[in-house]
């Protein structure tokens, strides 16, 4: 079971879910907007990827931040804060496969190559 994070409105969400779909593999998704991040899960991807690859900060809502917020970002634990306060700011789509393999943004060659 692949388990894809996200936004559905994200077109790189719908790409994962999209290849997922066309290679009927089975897959949950994980809607930030509607479900809450633990800080195990969040904890564990911090594990296997750096909080700089993990934090988006080419996105709107990073933009949007006040920017006394955003130079207080300097380490993983304030940035582990900030995305279990809002995980929006999570970079799109993490990918959690079976293996333990956690993939952030659209790669479709690895992810073709952990299936």
């Amino acid at each position: 079971m692949i388990h894809i994070y996200g936004i559905p409105t994200c077109s790189s969400v719908r790409k994962a879910i999209q290849w997922a779909q066309e290679r009927a593999l089975p897959y949950e998704f994980h809607n930030f907007r509607k479900e809450t991040l633990t800080a195990d899960t969040l904890d564990a991807w911090l594990q296997k990827v750096s909080w700089t690859v993990l934090l988006n900060r080419k996105g709107q809502l990073w933009r949007k931040l006040d920017e006394s917020l955003r130079a207080s970002i300097t380490d993983e634990a304030s940035a582990r804060s900030l995305m279990l306060e809002n995980p929006v700011l999570i970079k799109r789509p993490v990918m959690v496969f079976d293996d333990g393999t956690v993939t952030i943004g659209v790669v479709e060659s690895t992810w073709s190559d952990i299936c």
